[in-house]
């Protein structure tokens, strides 16, 4: 008996424990509920002024910062614009808000009664509509319909650099190609949320347009990009391609010392302004995303490498076979036969048997890591998004044929920007440069918060060994492309024309080649280097055929010529705080050091600089002219 009194008192305990826990869960929850109460009512209550809670936060974008070239000129800018939003649920007379709402915007009206027409509590009408249509809106002060400004991105230099510069996803502040998605979390400004409270019901709500009341302008990304030198390559390349009825055509001029993108062009050209009107292959930066086999291009980089390795010299001579050479199973040809040539003439008839018996003096896994120094099969790091990085074969896969090939530019794939930084080695004394476009990037109120400098990866080259190329690419240019030359300034440089692959060979077709020039200037000390491509140009006479001395060669030679003697008479500011010499200097010459050094000349006379004033090593004043007596026979 005991033992059953003694068992029913431990389960009414056990029954107290369970209840009293019981108890202090119901303490505690209740205990919560009132700390939430008190929260809300005495910290939190203007977020809920009407007891409800936060759905479906709306995002408005903060003005985008600007995108300049390297003199200012504004490539990219945001302006603010009226979207006209409403509250549906509200609007009683629909059919008659539907009517007005279309006139005033110029929709449809079934479109804006289709928008109005719903139970919901915040429907755009129109993003991004004119300024006048928003002061009509106004106007009509029409209950439950309201403006909020939002910014709209615009390109006043519409096409120029379009693919450089690049576009924003549709009615949103984050860019979708070019620098517009490269340096988007820089240029995109503060984001504004306008969040939606709804009651316990889901009925009533408000719109609080009050949390972030300041939005923060994003920053601006300067170019080195000039506007004047991008357009005269813009002009030259949309002339030859039209001229050459080709399908397309890309082209680069960078500065070899720095490794500074002052142009960059691709046509057909984008406007970014209409990019919705453009497939993806018109928006693609050509330049750095288009891979093409270079031809005889190469052959001057194959040289310089034979030359720094010391398998040749300027003297040799090579027996080219009269133009026909049999390796393995294949035959290669030279488009001019000839029996002997020196290094200069491989260059100057562009002998492709002469370049496969220089290619095999120098040991294949020689040659592919010099190729590798001098940046192919990989990216150059540019600043910019969608570049590829080639095809280069490792050398144990390459055959005899294969090894012959890539001497002069067959087997082996590039990119135009590839092709600017190797040949910016031979320019520049024989160092690799990294080519980059955004020099700088500012704060809205003008703070730099990053400064471009220029970086220099490694030297590939001797300096005796770029130094003597650039004499010979000189020597090899004036003896076979008259097309490409400039008077009064040296140019040096190699074209190329090459047949375009297809399965199992290549084509037969004539017009089935993509044309190309490298070059730079001044041969002596060079400031711009320039990569120039047409792409499938058609025969349009006998002397006029697909070769790159004929479509790629004029625009190397326009181009340069324009930029160095400035004829498009686009002043600048000055560099030097010195004045420089122009003693004994042509007149071209003069024009290109004032043109270098950004001062102002004037030129009486007609030969070589005698005198000058003021005196070299004097200081410069911003925009003094300096004058130059010429006078013949110096």
């Amino acid at each position: 008996m005991n033992k059953i009194i003694k068992k029913m008192k431990k389960g009414e305990t056990n029954f107290k424990k369970r209840l009293n826990l019981i108890k202090f869960g119901i303490f505690v929850c209740l205990s919560i509920v009132f700390l939430k109460i008190c929260h809300i009512q005495l910290i939190d209550h203007k977020a809920m002024d009407y007891q409800g809670y936060k759905k479906n936060p709306v995002i408005l974008h903060g003005e985008r910062g600007e995108i300049r070239d390297a003199n200012g000129i504004k490539l990219a800018v945001s302006e603010m614009r009226p979207s006209i939003i409403a509250d549906p649920k509200k609007i009683t007379n629909k059919v008659a808000y539907a009517k007005i709402l279309s006139e005033v915007l110029e929709m449809p009206e079934e479109e804006v009664y289709k928008k109005i027409n719903t139970n919901k509590r915040f429907v755009y009408i129109k993003r991004l509509a004119t300024p006048k249509q928003g002061k009509e809106v106004l106007k009509k002060n029409l209950k439950y319909i309201f403006i909020t400004q939002e910014p709209i991105r615009i390109y006043p230099e519409n096409t120029l650099a379009g693919q450089v510069i690049g576009h924003l996803q549709l009615y949103s502040d984050h860019g979708q190609a070019g620098l517009e998605y490269k340096y988007d979390d820089e240029l995109r400004g503060e984001e504004k949320k306008i969040s939606v409270y709804m009651d316990a019901r889901n009925k009533e709500i408000k719109v609080n347009t009050e949390e972030t009341k300041v939005r923060r302008k994003g920053n601006n990304v300067i170019l080195t990009l000039r506007s004047n030198y991008q357009l005269i390559l813009e002009k030259e390349i949309q002339k030859q391609v039209e001229a050459s009825k080709a399908i397309k055509g890309f082209g680069i001029i960078m500065n070899p010392k720095t490794g500074e993108i002052y142009a960059m062009a691709s046509y057909p050209f984008f406007d970014p302004n209409k990019f919705r009107n453009y497939s993806a292959e018109e928006k693609r930066n050509l330049p750095i995303a288009n891979n093409f086999e270079p031809g005889s291009v190469m052959k001057s980089l194959l040289v310089a490498i034979a030359f720094n390795e010391n398998k040749i010299k300027e003297g040799d001579v090579f027996n080219v076979e009269g133009g026909t050479r049999q390796i393995g199973g294949r035959i290669i040809r030279d488009v001019s036969p000839k029996n002997e040539l020196d290094i200069a003439g491989i260059l100057r008839f562009s002998s492709n048997i002469g370049a496969s018996k220089i290619m095999e003096r120098i040991p294949k896994s020689t040659y592919h890591k010099k190729l590798k120094d001098l940046g192919f099969g990989e990216k150059t790091q540019i600043d910019l998004p969608g570049e590829e990085s080639g095809i280069l074969v490792q050398p144990e896969k390459w055959s005899k044929i294969q090894r012959a090939n890539i001497a002069f530019g067959q087997g082996i794939s590039v990119t135009s920007i590839q092709l600017a930084q190797a040949i910016s080695v031979i320019a520049n004394g024989g160092e690799l440069v990294v080519p980059y476009i955004v020099k700088s990037i500012e704060t809205p109120d003008g703070t730099i918060k990053m400064l471009r400098q220029p970086k220099i990866i490694k030297r590939v080259l001797k300096y005796e060994t770029a130094k003597k190329m650039r004499r010979i690419l000189r020597r090899s240019l004036e003896e076979s492309t008259p097309r490409a030359l400039i008077q009064g300034i040296n140019v040096s440089g190699k074209t190329g024309t090459a047949q375009k692959p297809t399965k199992g060979g290549y084509s037969k077709i004539e017009s089935k080649h993509i044309v190309s020039m490298i070059g730079f200037a001044p041969s002596e000390d060079p400031m711009l280097v320039s990569v120039i491509t047409i792409d499938e140009p058609k025969r349009q006479g006998p002397s006029l055929g697909p070769w790159g001395g004929i479509w790629a060669a004029p625009i190397f030679k326009e181009t340069i010529e324009k930029i160095l003697t400035n004829v498009e008479g686009v002043e600048k500011l000055a560099m030097s705080n010195e004045v420089p010499s122009f003693i004994g200097r042509g007149k071209r010459e003069a024009i290109m050091i004032a043109n270098n050094k950004n001062v102002k000349i004037k030129i009486y006379g007609s030969g070589f600089v005698q005198k000058q004033n003021p005196l070299p090593g004097k200081e410069y004043k911003f925009n003094e002219e300096i004058v130059l007596f010429l006078e013949p026979g110096f």
